[in-house]
């Protein structure tokens, strides 16, 4: 879940814009050690690409904008489970609409530090979180629930299900919260590699058997199997368990 999102000029601390979702910490304190991230990893790691950070159970996510002779930054701040994919296709969409909505110039050497001109920017962001929320109807999630109700008594072998996009968006999910973690950052650094879609992978781990079947271009059907199971039986369920999926969801 996004806690906060930050937009500053990181050379200076000065913060811009910001959207608070959760009171988790001072802000004007988060701003000062966002700079002096930025500052480190530009002059001590001579390189002024700053992508990501993770901080225990959580993750910054950055955008970084030129504008002449200055920058912007614009951060996400969430839990590190979050879709990393997700996330980065919100923050650049929010980028884009800030770039698009606001005066540049104003902001680089004719910045006179006031902020209030930018409040109005929360209707923005709101709108964006709002289009990213729901990918299937409250109908048909519960009609899915239906069928992982079933699929649990169906087979002693199952332990858990999800089902997940092809970037690794939970929309269902049953797992162990290390178990789905896993999964996600899978799916998300074969998303970011230019594998776009899992059409079949099934491995065997410490957890047990993890069968992952692309149900479209969009979705993917996970089970977790116990150890002992076959993998031929794994795979005979898990094809039956997306093709009911499909036909849910693509009606």
């Amino acid at each position: 879940m996004i806690k906060n999102i930050f937009i500053m000029k990181p050379r200076t601390g000065e913060l811009i814009f910001y959207k608070k979702y959760e009171d988790i910490f001072n802000i004007e304190l988060t701003s000062s050690f966002l700079s002096a991230i930025f500052t480190f990893v530009k002059q001590t790691l001579k390189t002024e690409k700053l992508s990501e950070i993770e901080v225990g159970p959580f993750r910054f996510i950055f955008e970084i904008e030129k504008i002449k002779t200055d920058e912007l930054l614009f951060a996400l701040f969430s839990d590190r489970t979050d879709n990393l994919v997700e996330l980065r296709n919100q923050l650049n969409e929010i980028r884009k609409q800030f770039l698009e909505k606001f005066d540049m110039d104003s902001l680089s050497e004719n910045f006179d530090g006031e902020i209030s001109k930018f409040l109005d920017f929360e209707k923005n962001i709101d709108n964006i979180m709002e289009k990213s929320k729901q990918l299937v109807s409250k109908d048909i999630e519960n009609d899915l629930i239906k069928v992982f109700n079933e699929l649990h008594t169906f087979s002693s072998f199952v332990i858990s299900s999800a089902l997940l996009t092809q970037t690794g968006r939970v929309i269902i999910s049953y797992l162990n919260p290390n178990v789905l973690f896993e999964i996600v950052r899978l799916l998300e650094g074969r998303f970011i590699s230019g594998n776009y879609r899992v059409n079949e992978l099934i491995s065997l781990e410490n957890f047990g058997i993890l069968s992952l079947v692309g149900i479209d271009e969009h979705f993917i059907s996970v089970i977790q199997f116990k150890n002992n199971c076959p993998f031929e039986t794994s795979l005979i369920i898990s094809k039956k368990f997306s093709t009911r999926l499909q036909k849910i969801i693509c009606i």
